[in-house]
C-alpha cells in the first residue's frame, strides 16, 4: 500500500479536504470530536493542542492507498481497521483525536487522516522522529499479517516489468522518439530529462494505468531508471544508440563484410567476433555473437548490457542480429529495406578469419574460453 505520513501545524481547511472529495469523501472514524463540522473539529482539536505549548506541529496528517485491483476487494471495514492498527503502532492511543475519511473519487481508493499528536491529558504521545518511515514500516507489518500484498513487494513487481519491456523495446529500436513511441503502445509512459552539459540526462518510467492527475500533488508515479535497474544508466542506453545507427549507416554504405567492418572501424567503433568454439585454422567457425564498442579515451564503466573492454554484444541490442552472425558465418545474405549486404560467393569463412588474423593477434575478437585472457592483457599494455 502506498502511504504517507507527516506532522504539521494545520487549519480548518485541512478537515474540510478530507471530508470533501468532490462531495464523495465518506467519514469512516473519528475519536475524542463532538462536532460533525470542520470547524468544529479543528477548533476542538486546536483547544487540546494548546495543552502542550512546547509542540508547534500538533498534528498527524497522511494517507493509505491501494492499488486498484487490491484496494476494491477490501472492504471499507477492512481498510479502516489497517489504518487504526497502524496509528496504533506509532503511537496513537483512545485518548488522541483524530478523524479518517475514505476518498473513492480517483483510481485507487484511499484513507485520509488526521490526528492530533496531543491527548486529552496533553501529553505527545506520537514522536516526530522518522514517522514517514515508522508509518510505512507499520502499514507493511499490518498487511503481512493479512495476506496483502506491501507496497514494496508491489514495486519490485512493478519494477521487474518495467525492465523487462525496455530491454524488450530497446533491441527495436534507434533512438528516443522510437522508445517513448514503443513503450506507450505497451502501456508505459516515458518520462526523459535533460540538462545542457549532457543533453539526455534522466529517466523515468510511469505504467499509464499508475497515472493519477488527482494524487499526482501527493506522490509521483513511476520510477527513475536508477530505481529500476543499478546497472542500466541512461548514459549506456546513449551509447547504444549510437552503435546501432553506425550499425544501419554501415548496413547501407557497404556491400560485403569486410567493408562493413572497416567502415565502423573509420567511424570510432571496434569489432570482435565470439565463437561458439576455439577458434581453429581453415576450418568453419560458427559465430555466436558479435561485440561492437565505441573507441573512447576513457571508456565507460561496465552495464547491464555493456562490457567496458568489448562493448554490446550484438545479440542483446539489435532484433536483427541474427541477419549479420549468418553473414559472418558464409551461410546467409543480409538485408533490409533500403540495400543489401551480402557475402560474395567467393568469400568464405576461412578468407574472412584470414582478413581478421590481424585482430587476433592484437587481439580484438572474443574468444568464448579466451575472454577473461584478452583482458588481462589489454590491462598490461
Amino acid at each position: 500500500m502506498n502511504n504517507s505520513a507527516a506532522t504539521r501545524t494545520i487549519t480548518k481547511i485541512a478537515l474540510e479536504y478530507n471530508g470533501n472529495d468532490k462531495g464523495t469523501a465518506e467519514m469512516v472514524a473519528s475519536n475524542c470530536l463532538l462536532s460533525l463540522t470542520a470547524e468544529g473539529q479543528f477548533l476542538e482539536m486546536k483547544t487540546v493542542s494548546d495543552r502542550n505549548t512546547n509542540v508547534k506541529k500538533w498534528a498527524l496528517t497522511g494517507y493509505i492507498s491501494q492499488p486498484d485491483e487490491i484496494g476494491r476487494e477490501l472492504k471499507d471495514e477492512e481498510f479502516v481497521e489497517i489504518a487504526l492498527k497502524a496509528l496504533d503502532r506509532i503511537g496513537v492511543t483512545e485518548n488522541n483525536q483524530f478523524r479518517l475519511d475514505i476518498h473513492n473519487s480517483t483510481k485507487q481508493k484511499h484513507i485520509h487522516f488526521i490526528v492530533n499528536r496531543i491527548d486529552i491529558s496533553g501529553k505527545c504521545t506520537v514522536k516526530s522522529h522518522d514517522i514517514g518511515k515508522r508509518f510505512g514500516e507499520a502499514v507493511r507489518e499490518i498487511c503481512k499479517e493479512k495476506g496483502l500484498l506491501t507496497d514494496v513487494e508491489i514495486g519490485i513487481r512493478k519494477k521487474a516489468e518495467m525492465l523487462k519491456n525496455l530491454m524488450e523495446t530497446l533491441k527495436t529500436v534507434d533512438n528516443f522518439d522510437s522508445l517513448i513511441l514503443k513503450m506507450k503502445a505497451k502501456g508505459f509512459e516515458i518520462q526523459l530529462s535533460s540538462n545542457i552539459k549532457d543533453g539526455i540526462s534522466g529517466m523515468r518510467i510511469v505504467m499509464e494505468k499508475d497515472k493519477n492527475f488527482n494524487t499526482e500533488r501527493i506522490y509521483k508515479a513511476g520510477y527513475k531508471l536508477s530505481e529500476i535497474s543499478n546497472q542500466l544508466k541512461i548514459s549506456e542506453i546513449k551509447t547504444l544508440f549510437e552503435v546501432k545507427n553506425a550499425i544501419r549507416n554501415a548496413e547501407k554504405m557497404t556491400s560485403n563484410w569486410k567493408e562493413f567492418r572497416n567502415f565502423l572501424h573509420q567511424n570510432g567503433f571496434n569489432v570482435k567476433l565470439q565463437y561458439k568454439e576455439k577458434f581453429k585454422f581453415n576450418q568453419k567457425n560458427e559465430v555466436q555473437d558479435i561485440w561492437i564498442q565505441k573507441l573512447e579515451n576513457a571508456p565507460q564503466k561496465n552495464g547491464l548490457l555493456y562490457q567496458k573492454y568489448d562493448g554490446f554484444p550484438l545479440t542483446a541490442i539489435d532484433s536483427n542480429s541474427n541477419n549479420l552472425i549468418q553473414l559472418v558465418t558464409g551461410n546467409s545474405e543480409m538485408s533490409n529495406s533500403n540495400t543489401q549486404l551480402k557475402s560474395p560467393k567467393k568469400e568464405g569463412i576461412a578468407e574472412i578469419a584470414s582478413e581478421f588474423l590481424e585482430e587476433f593477434i592484437k587481439p580484438n575478437y572474443v574468444a568464448q574460453n579466451d575472454d577473461q585472457l584478452w583482458k588481462k592483457k589489454r590491462k598490461s599494455r
